[in-house]
């Protein structure tokens, strides 16, 4: 079974089943936890706030590039983006892969130093190790790395989400600007106005004065 395929989805758009749940979770689960993830980044709680957010995102992520975005790709675009280079179905889907596999990228390495980093202290405590001495083990460049990555999440969502609707003609039919139908209006008939016949005036007529008789 092509999961992008089948089974079909909920939304009547036309998407497979996990199409839908993908769209979906990026906008009510993933988004949303980037921006709670970064909130616990600014408010400095880190542990285990932030890295559990950056764990979990960053897993789910790789889970829905796996079983849904390469297949798409590999089904619909792979062939066609090389002869149609500027069709929006097929460049969307392209530039939501440049920015977000670096974005994936980054984010794994963050979540690995991150581990690495929690693995670390804990072992340097255990060994006696206290204060400043900790600080060798710290990931100092986390915080340009995690902005990046932050960018280019939020813009991989945005695009994702963009191609959806591309793809799947989600718009509404009026948005395409179809120039309403021209109302018919009907013909209005003057009718002919008729002459009145009259009947013809008879006049009367007219008899020669009688004649008198001459008096003599």
């Amino acid at each position: 079974m092509n999961l992008y395929l089948e089974p079909p989805g909920f939304l009547g758009t036309g998407a497979s089943l996990l199409a839908d749940i993908t769209l979906l979770l990026y906008i009510l689960v993933i988004v949303p936890s980037i921006l709670v993830g970064w909130v616990f980044a600014r408010r400095n709680m880190h542990r285990p706030q932030h890295r559990n957010v950056m764990i979990g995102i960053t897993i789910l992520n790789w889970v829905l590039i796996v079983t849904l975005m390469i297949v798409a790709y590999r089904f619909d675009v792979a062939d066609n983006i090389t002869t149609q280079p500027t069709t929006l179905r097929y460049l969307l889907p392209t530039l939501h892969a440049v920015l977000g596999l670096p974005a994936q990228l980054l984010a794994t390495y963050v979540v690995i130093r991150m581990v690495m980093e929690d693995t670390q202290v804990a072992q340097a405590k255990r060994r006696g190790e206290t204060g400043k001495t900790l600080s060798r083990y710290w990931f100092k460049q986390a915080k340009p790395i995690m902005r990046l990555t932050l960018g280019l999440w939020l813009a991989t969502a945005a695009l994702g989400i963009v191609t959806y609707v591309i793809r799947y003609n989600v718009l509404p039919s009026g948005a395409a600007g179809d120039a309403a139908a021209p109302i018919a209006t009907e013909e209005v008939i003057i009718p002919i106005e008729t002459l009145e016949i009259t009947a013809p005036v008879t006049t009367p007529e007219i008899t020669p004065p009688l004649e008198t008789p001459e008096v003599r």
